[in-house]
C-alpha cells in the first residue's frame, strides 16, 4: 500500500461501497469510484482557491463521507490536513485561522462562516480564498497533522509520517488477512489517526467502509454486517451486556450482524471477563497495543494468540525495554515523527530521543513465546508513603477472579500511604451481594504483600470506565479522575469515629451513600 496511488487504486471500483450514517438514521452510500471523483472535484477547488502542496488545511467537523474526500482532497494536492476533534471550540474563526496557520479551514455549521477561509464540510471554497500567513511545509514525508493524548495523557500535536502508515496498514494488511471481501465499520471519530488507517486500508483493498455515530453504532453493527471491528473496550462491555438482556436466542456471532471474523480491542485495558465472555461464544476478540508516536507494537491475531496478553510483537527487534521495564521501540518508519503545539508539557521533549527510539510510558513483559503483557503506566505508578511504588493495573487484576465486581478502578488514598478502590458491583442494588464482595477483597488482600492491599473501598453504581467523566479523549480512564472522584467520596462518607476494622484486619470507612453518586457508597 502507498498514500500515493491510493486515489488511482480505487477511481475504477463500482461495486466497494462506502457508507454513512447519521444521528437520525439516514443513509447515504457512495461507490469507492463516487467518491474518488468527489476528493478529485475537491482536489481542483482547492487548487482554484491558492492552495499549494504543504500548505496545512484544518478540518473540525463530524464523521462523514464528505470528511473522507476532503482528507483525499488533501492528498492529491499535496497538502497536509490538521484535524481536530469536533469538541474543539471556535467563537473566532480568523483568530483560530491565524493561529494555525492554516489556509483554509472546513467546519461544521457550529462555526461562524463569516471568514472567506471557511468552508462547510459540502461546500467549496471560493477562488483565491487561501488566507494570507498560511504556512507551508517543507519535509516531505509528513502526512497530517493531528492531535493526541500522547504518552503523558496531555493533550499535543503530533506530525504523522506517510512511511508509518504505508508499513503499519501493509503488517496490517499481512497480518489479518485483510481482503476485499471485508467489511469495516468505523464509530469513532476521524480525528482520531486510527480510524484513517482503516479508511486507506479499506480503500486499497477495494473493502467495504461504513461511518456510523457511536449513538447508533450497535444498531449499525446488526444491520451493516461488518467483518471486522476496531473499538475501545466500552464498546465491547457494552455490546456483550445488551446481547445477554437479549435472552442470547441468537448466537453472539448473529447479534453481532452475523458476518464477524475478528474484533480487535485496544487503548485501555479490558475486562478479562469480557475477552472470555466473547470467546465462550466464539467470536474471536482480540488485543492489540500501539501509540500514535509508533504505530502498531503488538498484536493477537486470529491465527496467533493468547488471552490476556496484547499479542506478540509486530518487529520483536524494534522493542527493547528499560531496566524498569518501560517499553521503548525503535523503527525506521513510526507512525509519528514529532510533537508540536506541547503546551508547555515538559514530558514531550523526552518521548523521542535523539537516537531514534521512542519511550512509549508504559511497562510490559514478555513470555516465553513472545506474547507481551502490559503492567500499566508509568503515569499511573503509585508511590506510597513507604516509598515502595505500585502499579494499579497489576493489582486490579489480582482482584479479577473476585465473584459479582464488574469493575475495580485501585486509586492512592489522600493520606497516600495505602491504596483504595472505586468497585462496581454486577447489581450495585444487591447489599447481600456487596458483602459477599468486600469479604472476597478482604481474602484476596489476606494474599498480598502489606503494600499491595486495598485498604478502603468506595462503591459506585455504575463503571467508571463506561462514563465519559471518567474518560481521556482517546477512551482511556483517566486515573487521576478516579482518584479525586475517591477522595471525594471518602470525605462525604466519612467523620470522625466511622473508621473501623473489618472480620480480616483490613481498615476501612463505612457510611450512607452520598447524595452526589446515588448508589454510591464507602467500606
Amino acid at each position: 500500500m502507498n498514500l500515493a496511488g491510493l486515489l488511482d487504486r480505487s477511481t475504477d471500483r463500482t461495486t466497494a461501497r462506502v457508507v454513512e450514517l447519521d444521528v437520525a438514521g439516514k443513509r447515504r452510500e457512495f461507490t469507492h469510484a463516487e467518491l474518488t471523483a468527489l476528493a478529485r472535484a475537491r482536489a481542483g477547488q482547492l487548487t482554484a482557491a491558492g492552495v499549494r502542496p504543504g500548505h496545512v488545511i484544518g478540518i473540525r467537523a463530524g464523521n462523514s463521507v464528505d470528511w473522507l474526500a476532503w482528507d483525499l482532497a488533501a492528498l492529491a494536492t499535496g497538502a497536509r490536513l490538521k484535524a481536530f476533534a469536533d469538541t474543539v471550540e471556535i467563537p473566532d474563526p480568523g483568530e483560530f485561522i491565524a493561529r494555525h496557520r492554516l489556509a483554509l479551514l472546513i467546519a461544521d455549521a457550529s462555526v461562524p462562516a463569516g471568514t472567506p477561509a471557511v468552508v462547510r464540510p459540502d461546500g467549496a471554497p471560493a477562488p483565491g480564498s487561501v488566507a494570507a500567513g498560511a504556512v507551508v511545509l517543507e519535509v516531505d514525508d509528513v502526512h497530517s497533522l493531528v492531535y493526541s493524548s500522547g504518552t503523558s495523557g496531555q493533550l499535543k500535536g503530533l506530525e504523522i509520517s506517510a512511511k508509518g502508515t504505508e508499513y503499519v496498514i501493509n503488517r496490517f494488511i499481512e497480518s489479518f488477512g485483510i481482503t476485499g471481501s471485508d467489511r469495516h465499520l468505523i464509530f469513532l471519530p476521524l480525528p482520531n489517526y486510527q480510524q484513517r488507517l482503516s479508511v486507506y486500508l479499506c480503500l486499497w483493498l477495494g473493502a467495504d467502509l461504513v461511518l456510523a455515530p457511536y449513538q447508533r453504532v450497535f444498531q449499525a453493527v446488526r444491520k451493516e454486517s461488518p467483518t471486522f471491528l476496531i473499538g475501545p473496550p466500552v464498546f465491547y462491555d457494552t455490546a456483550l451486556q445488551l446481547y445477554v438482556k437479549s435472552g442470547g436466542d441468537a448466537s453472539l456471532a448473529d447479534f453481532l450482524g452475523g458476518r464477524i471474523r475478528f474484533m480487535i480491542t485496544g487503548m485501555a485495558p479490558i475486562r478479562r471477563e469480557t475477552l472470555d465472555g466473547y470467546w465462550q461464544r466464539e467470536v474471536p476478540l482480540l488485543e492489540a497495543y500501539g501509540l500514535t508516536e509508533t504505530g502498531m507494537v503488538a498484536w493477537n491475531t486470529p491465527d496467533r494468540h493468547r488471552v490476556g496478553t496484547v499479542g506478540q510483537l509486530m518487529d520483536p527487534e524494534s522493542v527493547t525495554f528499560l531496566d524498569d521495564g518501560e517499553v521503548i521501540i525503535t523503527r525506521d518508519a513510526p507512525l509519528g515523527r514529532g510533537y508540536f503545539d506541547t503546551d508547555g508539557d515538559p514530558s514531550a521533549a523526552d518521548i523521542f530521543r535523539p537516537d531514534g527510539s521512542i519511550l512509549t510510558g508504559d511497562y510490559g513483559r514478555l513470555d516465553e513465546e513472545g506474547f507481551l503483557t502490559l503492567i500499566g503506566r508509568k503515569k499511573d505508578v503509585i508511590a506510597l508513603g513507604s516509598g515502595r511504588k505500585v502499579h494499579p493495573a497489576e493489582i486490579e487484576a489480582a482482584f479479577a477472579g473476585v465473584d459479582g465486581v464488574s469493575e475495580i478502578v485501585v486509586v492512592p488514598t489522600p493520606q497516600s500511604n495505602r491504596l483504595g478502590a472505586i468497585v462496581t458491583t454486577s447489581d450495585p442494588g444487591d447489599a447481600p451481594l456487596r458483602a459477599r464482595v468486600e469479604k472476597q477483597i478482604d481474602e484476596v488482600n489476606a494474599a498480598l504483600d502489606a503494600h499491595e492491599r486495598v485498604m478502603s473501598l468506595v462503591f459506585s453504581a455504575t463503571p467508571l470506565r463506561s462514563d465519559p467523566a471518567f474518560m481521556t479523549a482517546n477512551m482511556k480512564l483517566s486515573r487521576a479522575r478516579a482518584a479525586e472522584h475517591f477522595a471525594e467520596r471518602i470525605a462525604v462518607d466519612t467523620g470522625p469515629g466511622t473508621t473501623g476494622t473489618t472480620d480480616s484486619g483490613t481498615s476501612g470507612t463505612s457510611g450512607a451513600p452520598g447524595a452526589a453518586d446515588p448508589g454510591a457508597g464507602s467500606r
